[in-house]
């Protein structure tokens, strides 16, 4: 998915594999999931760049950011819905939102560990990298449905 700002900055984020050197187990354990190799390019309004790979989803997180993603384009259209924060296991990505008007959404993608921009220190380890995009509630549904068209790629797998 790509989501634009309309100051200029944008991120990219799309799944590109399965964790590679992992196989799920013949008799997973409760709560075993699969973990996603996630593409990730970002660039701020003032054009710095960067980019990184890294299984920072499971299978079920990234379903899960599909409907957050719906979610919050819907709130859009309610004036005075309460901001929302999804967060993942691995905190390489966490997602706010809060309606700043009718349709428009103020979109934070927050960047930490591995994902961090490389200009910044990476201590302390609680180190953030907050990313604002503004955008419509139309831009926000388009988005979901690029993310839950990319993440449908990859299912949740079992030994057969």
């Amino acid at each position: 998915m790509e989501i634009r700002s309309d100051d200029g900055a944008r991120v990219r984020i799309r799944p590109v594999g399965y964790q590679p050197g992992v196989e799920p187990p013949v008799h997973p354990a409760e709560g075993w999931d699969d973990w996603l190799l996630v593409e990730t390019d970002a660039r701020t309004a003032d054009g710095q760049a960067w980019s990184h790979l890294e299984p920072c989803l499971t299978v079920a997180e990234a379903a899960a950011l599909t409907g957050w993603l719906r979610w919050r384009a819907e709130s859009a259209l309610t004036p005075g819905a309460p901001p929302a924060v999804v967060r993942f296991t691995e905190p390489n990505l966490t997602f706010r939102s809060r309606v700043i008007r009718r349709r428009r959404v103020e979109l934070v993608v927050e960047f930490s560990y591995e994902s961090l921009p490389p200009w910044m220190p990476r201590r302390p380890l609680s180190a953030v990298y907050p990313l604002a995009l503004t955008v419509s509630a139309d831009a926000l549904a388009t988005a979901a449905e690029q993310w839950a068209g990319e993440v449908e790629a990859y299912p949740r797998r079992v030994v057969s």
